[in-house]
């Protein structure tokens, strides 16, 4: 048995003179989730599509165990879909609609009645097989259309977008429920979604496509602790990310954007030396930064700055400072007590979470 159940091959899209895919590659391992994350309209569901069969690359080969499969149909490349817009069959119930494409394979009735009753408890919809699907609510729909695609006995799950336009109660819940089918069907699934929450909690591996260009591909921890550009590291964290622009004159003193003195740890300064570059950006993840009236020790990067305030998100908070015209943000799970609006504070953004980019470039340094 073959190690990669797809491999997409140097594939390339135009669509009226606009570069829609350009030379995307990637291999896809039997029984794992591979996320395409991209924003909108950054060539995801056209991607997914040419993998089905229901559009034509222009250049490239899609493989499907081993095989070259650019001139099958749909119906045999043994690829089951869902698609963003959830066409479901109004007229019918939600068993007849899960039950279509086992129908369409010719299986028997009582295969049919057991794999639509195994799909409809993992989903926790058995409650609702005999209803209409144009009765069904958004996440019930959404439940629907995941299980006729699964209920099909296929060797890749193709996912367009499959938690959009959900309140975030059902995203939540879906996300959980995926995770389980995740680990008891063992299904090598492709998920498609311009969430970077779903694709760092949903997936074994990730590939971030933008602009038709696969432009980092990886582990969900490796993208995330190693983006190799600060859009990247802005686009994961939707902008949740403290960055500090520095700059290195020919004798090696290092001055801020900021305007006031800032304290960098001797380890940091070293490294930021050997990095010889003019300009850089030292970013880290609100996860990593601390804001308090005083911090005596810190292992990164130390700034004088002045309390805003604060959202309470539940069992966390998130802090928020100002020094000059930079917001700094903190996510701690304790309130830093006594402090008012205004107050001066110390924000320090650790070593252990802090993350190097060029100044010029954009791109990762360490």
């Amino acid at each position: 048995m073959k190690e990669y159940v797809l491999e997409v091959r140097n594939i390339s899209k135009r669509r009226g003179g606009k570069v829609i895919l350009d030379n995307v590659s990637f291999s896809v391992r039997r029984g794992e989730v591979f996320v395409i994350l991209g924003p909108p309209g950054s060539g995801k569901t056209t991607l997914l599509k040419i993998i089905a069969g229901l559009e034509a690359q222009d250049l490239g080969d899609i493989m499907i165990n081993g095989e070259i499969v650019n001139m099958l149909p749909p119906y045999r490349r043994n690829v089951a879909m869902v698609f963003e817009t959830l066409a479901l069959y109004a007229n019918m119930t939600v068993f007849e609609n899960i039950a279509s494409p086992l129908i369409a394979q010719g299986k028997d009735r009582e295969h049919v009645a057991k794999r639509v009753r195994e799909i409809a408890s993992l989903l926790r919809i058995e409650h609702i097989l005999d209803r209409r699907a144009d009765k069904l609510s958004g996440g019930e729909r959404q439940r629907v259309a995941i299980a006729r695609a699964l209920a099909k006995e296929a060797d890749i799950y193709l996912l367009d977008e499959p938690f959009l336009n959900l309140d975030a109660k059902i995203r939540y819940a879906l996300r959980t429920e995926f995770k389980k089918l995740k680990s008891i069907l063992g299904r090598t699934i492709i998920l498609a979604t311009s969430d970077p929450y779903d694709a760092l909690t949903l997936g074994d591996r990730v590939l971030l496509l933008n602009y038709g260009r696969v432009v980092h591909e990886g582990t969900p921890t490796n993208i995330y602790k190693t983006p190799r550009s600060i859009s990247i590291a802005r686009y994961l964290t939707g902008n949740m990310v403290n960055e500090v622009f520095i700059m290195i004159n020919g004798n090696g003193k290092i001055a801020s954007s900021i305007g006031r003195d800032i304290y960098i740890n001797s380890e940091v300064h070293d490294m930021i030396l050997k990095l010889e570059r003019r300009n850089l950006i030292l970013a880290n993840y609100i996860d990593s930064c601390f804001i308090d009236r005083h911090i005596t020790e810190c292992s990164g990067v130390k700034i004088k700055g002045s309390f805003l305030g604060y959202e309470f998100r539940g069992s966390e908070y998130l802090v928020y400072a100002r020094t000059g015209d930079v917001i700094f943000k903190s996510l701690s799970r304790i309130l830093p007590p006594g402090l008012n609006t205004g107050d001066e504070v110390d924000i320090c953004l650790t070593r252990e979470g802090m993350i190097i980019f060029d100044g010029e470039t954009g791109d990762f340094l360490g």
